[in-house]
């Protein structure tokens, strides 16, 4: 029997990659997002204007119709959000009937719309709802008689066969184009890779998509061994017409999908994932917790002040840290869960910063799993044997579940102790840590660490691998213990070329990140030196985005589109400078987070060692202190 291909499939439609991403890790297929395409208000605002004016009109006999999870974003850039919420305010209260296709779609929806929605899990099965069940209904109601009215605010190249099923069916429907869907303006990194054979397959998900493979691969950019999926007959017959070989799926849903995507690729069946295991005993769905201004910021809502916490908070800056840390070693600290805890309560303590972050260090998942591993002081971590072969890689340890017990106690204590204040978990990155286990300890260029990527890939993405599983294990550990949200670092990523990261790297990021996704708790990525690889980094699976000294935050809004709540990222170098500067330079981040979809303050980097814990108080106090006003975006 032939070996699976453990080359990564690329997705690359412009949203919701995710979905489709986190089937194929049912799988074990790995993946990279690196969308082709993008989605943009119609240049013509009126229809847009046109749909808010007939929702405030809508009866009892208005089925509102909504396909796509990008639908609304693009209704409120073009309309606004009060005249939209105004109007659905009325719609409402006239019982319009709403309906959706898809999960997705419905959670792209503000609350009363999603509360209200019918769903159906396609096109098909939602011409059947309406036309069979809705129309007689609202045919039977004692309302004046007119004409059921079906409203499909969406895209501008959404296919004909929704409408058309519903005219025949005896509607009147109203299609407004609110957004369309183009070609990014410039050439996506993973073209490279893609030519080079770096990706198992392609996956199609509409033609705009088959077009722009297309137009940025050109004829010869899909080589013989990387396949071409399209997910139904659609997208598959116009990649035909565009010279590409494709595979034809029958299938649309992600979990179906995947298992056409699995055969073809010769991978194992499903094993199947757990979804929102996090019960409502859970801190992050207490109401106090959850309600959280780190948490609402996290979420991409805007609280009633903007939160503030710091990496490495718990550090040799804090008098009490060193105190408590006196005759420990960095890991036996960690894994002492009484002081682990205290250690992790202290700057929450001191400075009343909107979050604790787990006291831990990335080496701990590996030392918990049996790999020889010590953090020197002044030199940092030190492995007892480099991992550079094939062999190495096979020799690595599992981590156990027992052995992530002092984590768990380390979690439970904390959060007994912080009340309201929600505790962020983290973990090193596979690409971080693996570096670590390659270079055998700290390393200024990582120069084998590289080579093994580029030299032996096969290997080199078993690794990955191996830490992905031992960061899945760390995390959720934290997480079921009661962490409320987590963050995933990867120091070293920045020094990697876009096209690199996202054929060697995002993969198992993503895998880590996707994970902690199925429990329902807010994700967050950082890396130093990353603006390169932001958009990546951001698509890899993350809800925010930290953001290095390498950028501004109001670039960095612009490059993840407007989109993403960023967190960040006040110079650690000012702390020990004029007050002048830093308190400059703090006006300036918050003006540039009001313009975000949502901020969270905190450093480019981690707190110095030598930094005056008055300082931090102070940025705390002026964080605080506001404004929080959005000031449009």
């Amino acid at each position: 029997m032939s070996q699976p291909d453990r080359r990564p499939v690329l997705l690359i439609r412009p949203d919701g990659n995710e979905r489709d991403a986190r089937a194929l890790d049912d799988h074990g297929i790995a993946s990279t997002t690196d969308p082709y395409l993008v989605t943009r208000p119609c240049d013509d605002p009126m229809p847009a204007h046109r749909f808010v004016g007939l929702l405030a009109a809508a009866g009892p006999r208005t089925a509102l119709v909504i396909t796509s999870p990008r639908t609304w974003g693009h209704l409120e850039s073009v309309a606004g959000r009060g005249p939209l919420e105004r109007a659905l305010s009325s719609a409402l209260d006239q019982r319009i009937r709403v309906l959706v296709t898809g999960r997705g779609t419905r959670g792209a929806l503000p609350g009363p719309l999603a509360e209200r929605a019918e769903t159906a899990p396609n096109a098909e099965a939602l011409v059947e709802l309406l036309n069979g069940t809705v129309l007689p209904r609202l045919r039977a109601l004692p309302v004046p008689a007119v004409d059921p009215v079906a409203l499909l605010p969406g895209s501008a190249i959404a296919r004909a066969e929704l409408p058309e099923g519903l005219r025949a069916g005896g509607w009147r429907v109203l299609r407004l184009p609110v957004y369309t869907t183009v070609a990014r303006p410039e050439p996506p990194a993973s073209v490279g890779p893609l030519a080079r054979g770096a990706y198992s397959a392609v996956l199609l998900r509409s033609s705009s998509a088959a077009r722009a493979l297309a137009g940025f691969a050109g004829p010869d950019g899909v080589p013989a061994g990387t396949l071409v999926l399209g997910a139904g007959p659609t997208t598959s017959a116009t990649a035909r017409a565009l010279g590409l070989d494709v595979v034809e799926c029958t299938a649309t849903d992600p979990t179906a999908l995947a298992v056409e995507v699995a055969a073809a690729l010769g991978a194992p069946g499903p094993s199947g994932g757990a979804d929102n295991v996090l019960g409502p005993e859970h801190p992050s769905r207490r109401a106090d917790i959850a309600g959280s201004a780190f948490l609402r910021a996290a979420r991409g809502e805007r609280p009633e002040r903007t939160p503030v916490w710091f990496m490495r908070q718990a550090g040799r800056s804090l008098p009490e840290y060193r105190a408590a840390r006196e005759g420990t070693t960095m890991l036996e600290s960690c894994l002492t869960p009484a002081l682990a805890a205290e250690l992790t309560l202290q700057p929450v303590r001191r400075y009343g910063v909107d979050a604790a972050i787990l006291y831990s260090d990335i080496m701990v998942p590996l030392g918990l799993a049996g790999v020889g591993v010590d953090i020197v002081p002044g030199v940092g971590p030190v492995l007892d044997r480099p991992v550079r072969t094939e062999a190495d890689v096979d020799a690595l340890p599992a981590l156990t579940d027992e052995a992530l017990e002092p984590i768990r106690e380390a979690v439970r204590l904390a959060v007994a102790e912080l009340g309201a204040t929600p505790l962020i978990g983290f973990a090193g990155a596979p690409y971080t840590v693996a570096s670590y286990l390659v270079e055998g300890g700290p390393s200024r260029g990582h120069e084998r660490t590289r080579a093994l990527m580029h030299e032996r890939p096969e290997v080199f993405a078993r690794l990955l691998d191996r830490v992905a599983e031992l960061d899945i294990a760390f995390l959720r550990a934290q997480v079921l213990a009661g962490a409320s949200a987590v963050q995933l670092f990867d120091s070293w990523v920045g020094e990697l070329a876009e096209d690199d990261y996202l054929a060697h790297v995002q993969p198992a990021s993503g895998r880590v990140l996707r994970a902690m996704g199925r429990l329902g708790v807010p994700r967050i990525h950082f890396g130093t030196g990353t603006a390169a690889l932001l958009r990546a980094m951001r698509d890899a699976g993350a809800d925010v985005m930290g953001v290095a000294r390498d950028l501004t935050l109001s670039r960095a809004d612009e490059l993840l589109g407007g989109a993403t709540p960023l967190q960040g990222n006040l110079d650690p170098a000012l702390l020990s400078g004029p007050l002048a500067d830093l308190d400059a330079a703090l006006a300036r981040i918050l003006e540039e987070g009001r313009r975000a979809p949502a901020h969270i303050v905190n450093l480019a980097h981690g707190v110095p060692k030598d930094a005056d814990p008055q300082v931090l108080a102070r940025i705390v106090d002026a964080v605080h202190a506001g404004p929080h006003r959005k000031e449009g975006h």
